[in-house]
């Protein structure tokens, strides 16, 4: 039996069982002792590990899981152990045995999970789409420009902007738009508009594209747009900027007069 290998797998299991339902204080010491006996290189590999059960402990998330996998998540560990998590005093089989179910149930949920966000994210998409045509068949006046490439294209991105001064709302379309990594950059929409200084265009809000294909986007502008005579998209740092450099320009969208 080797030691190091008995509080790798105990410190697995405290881990799934502190994520997932929460520790009692016995247990909590036990866990800030492994911690502190495996050192860094082994506590390396639970990264993953945690990450993924961060994301089913996230309340939007799990909320979002039907209520019978719910109930499973909690029934089918606690009829293998018969308790919250695994417990000191178990035996080392019903301790591997609450493992396995447990990892088993992690992967269903996560599965879920993904399917549940991908379905989301797909019906928003939906949405904007649909709220876009109903806004260009409602509101006769909105403007509807076309994209044309900025100083820093992106080869093939193609689409159009919609807006409406009337009802102060517009969307985005995008056709072959790169994907960005939000963890890296994101893009942002600046609304020049005669009332408002050059330097200063209003911000139209910070959006991510994510899939190929068509994506389209709701302008969100930070103030009320009178008079728009150019529509702008930069790549910015993450969170957007309040005064963009405009190094990174890749479309432009100016109103025909």
């Amino acid at each position: 039996m080797n030691p190091a290998n008995d509080a790798r797998s105990r410190l697995e299991e405290l881990y799934i069982a502190e994520h997932l339902f929460g520790l009692s204080a016995e247990e909590m010491d036990e866990l800030h002792e492994l911690k502190l006996k495996l050192g860094p290189g082994d506590l390396a590999s639970f990264r993953e590990l945690i990450a993924k059960l961060d994301r089913i402990r996230s309340e939007e998330d799990f909320a979002k899981l039907p209520e019978s996998v719910r109930s499973r998540v909690h029934s089918q560990i606690a009829g293998t152990t018969g308790l919250r998590g695994p417990g000191k005093a178990k035996p080392r089989m019903a301790r591997m045995a609450w493992y396995a179910t447990a990892a088993c149930v992690l992967v269903a949920c996560t599965a879920l999970i993904t399917t549940a966000v991908l379905r989301r994210d797909a019906q928003v998409a939906r949405s904007a789409s649909e709220l876009r045509k109903e806004l260009i068949a409602a509101a006769p006046e909105a403007i509807q420009i076309h994209w044309s490439d900025g100083p820093t294209p992106v080869p093939g991105a193609k689409g159009d902007v919609v807006w409406s001064t009337r009802d102060q709302r517009g969307y985005m379309r995008f056709q072959d738009m790169k994907a960005n990594d939000p963890a890296i950059e994101q893009y942002q929409l600046w609304i020049f508009d005669r009332n408002q200084d050059e330097k200063t265009p209003i911000d139209g809000g910070v959006f991510n594209i994510g899939i190929d294909g068509e994506t389209v986007v709701p302008i969100r502008a930070a103030l009320t747009v009178r008079q728009p005579y150019l529509f702008a998209v930069t790549i910015e740092k993450p969170g957007g900027v309040v005064v963009s450099d405009r190094k990174r320009l890749p479309l432009l969208a100016s109103v025909k007069q």
